[in-house]
């Protein structure tokens, strides 16, 4: 019983849980846009015990091909991989949207993955209503958490058939870091520099944090248009020396970072996720989430496995730094461990589960919609 599952790119992340799903169920993972530098990882993915197919003829890295040629490729990869479920990891796509029409027309049930919140963005009903017919087309869902959950059912999916997780890390990877953390310690963010990461929020946080005297350091790791905005807030810091600014992070050196760093932040006014947190939480780090993130809902328990904060309020933030300095050692490793425990729902082998899970109600319950069909042919 093969399992076609269609994304925009593999990376390192999408690698570990692919390698845990491959070990129940054989796997193909078509790359839509295989030459994607949306994330520029270094990486190619072997010995994963799944096979990789790859569309071919886009004009460009970050878009589809052209339909006549896009159909025919999917047509042929059906063909030959004959799969018992199609699996596509959004619904924006011409990719996936051409292949929904495929999957449909040979009676092959979809399974829809989304991470997807209702935070995320204005969601006027003239926009949602087209989702709604697609999510028709679709026998089962594979979410990130509980926010996701919640906003496919808000669009009408049935929630017997939604099953997670599907936003996890190699966490036994991360864990395995061994460094001395610096001196003096050091706090990490790891985002890219557009406006929805809150580098502002941060840094002006921060800034009164070392003006009462805060003694961490802070290092920040990514590249995007606001780079040069962060770099000019930095300077008007009390002390810029203790700011470091790193580009994109390949994920051997971001466990270094990892290892290295005291103490994590993600000050995201919106992120549907945030895998970083579940890396730095997996690296032992206390983490510090902005509530804008979707993971902050499912992985931070207050006081207990990190703390979450108003992305708008630098006032608490501020507060934070300062009891982050402050942990005991004991408090510490009380936070490691009660992270840890957590991070065991958010691991390869608990996605396995879930696309397991999911297949199995696709191929009980299969949907068939003219409606949604005709919706994706639009589009």
């Amino acid at each position: 019983m093969t399992v076609l599952l269609a994304l925009r790119r593999i990376g390192p992340y999408h690698h570990a849980r692919f390698r845990a799903a491959a070990a129940r169920l054989p796997l193909v993972v078509l790359e839509t846009r295989p030459a994607s530098q949306e994330y520029p990882w270094a990486f190619s993915p072997t010995g994963g015990g799944y096979r990789v197919e790859r569309l071919q003829g886009a004009a460009g890295p970050e878009v589809d091909p052209p339909r006549a040629r896009l159909d025919a490729q999917l047509a042929a990869l059906l063909g030959q991989h004959r799969p018992a479920v199609v699996v596509t990891v959004g619904w924006a796509d011409r990719a996936y949207r051409r292949l929904l029409l495929a999957a449909q027309a040979r009676g092959l049930p979809l399974v829809m993955v989304s991470d997807s919140r209702r935070a995320d963005r204005p969601r006027p009903w003239w926009l949602e209503q087209p989702k709604r017919c697609l999510l028709r087309c679709h026998s089962a869902a594979l979410v990130a958490g509980r926010e996701s959950r919640a906003y496919l059912e808000e669009l009408g999916f049935p929630a017997r058939a939604i099953h997670q997780p599907w936003d996890v890390v190699d966490n036994r990877f991360f864990a395995a870091a061994t460094a001395t953390p610096l001196q003096p310690p050091r706090l990490l963010c790891i985002a890219r520099f557009v406006p929805r990461k809150n580098h502002r929020l941060l840094l002006q946080a921060y800034g009164a944090y070392q003006a009462a005297g805060g003694g961490w350091g802070l290092q920040l790791v990514g590249d995007g248009p606001e780079e040069p905005l962060v770099r000019q807030t930095i300077a008007r810091l009390p002390d810029p020396c203790r700011v470091s600014v790193l580009p994109f992070q390949q994920l051997e050196d971001l466990r270094r970072l990892y290892a290295t760093a005291s103490g994590f932040v993600l000050p995201s006014l919106v992120d549907q996720w945030g895998l970083v947190v579940n890396e730095a939480m997996a690296a032992g780090l206390p983490v510090l989430v902005s509530r804008g993130a979707g993971c902050a809902v499912d992985l931070i328990d207050e006081g207990t496995t990190g703390w979450s904060f108003d992305p708008g309020d630098p006032e608490a933030l501020t507060q934070l730094l300062h009891q982050l300095e402050a942990l005991p050692p004991d408090r510490r490793e009380r936070l490691r461990q009660a992270a840890a425990a957590r991070l065991s729902r958010f691991d390869p082998e608990a996605f396995a589960d879930g696309l397991e899970a999911a297949v199995a109600t696709a191929l009980a319950s299969p949907r068939r919609s003219r409606l949604g069909a005709l919706v994706a042919r639009q589009q």
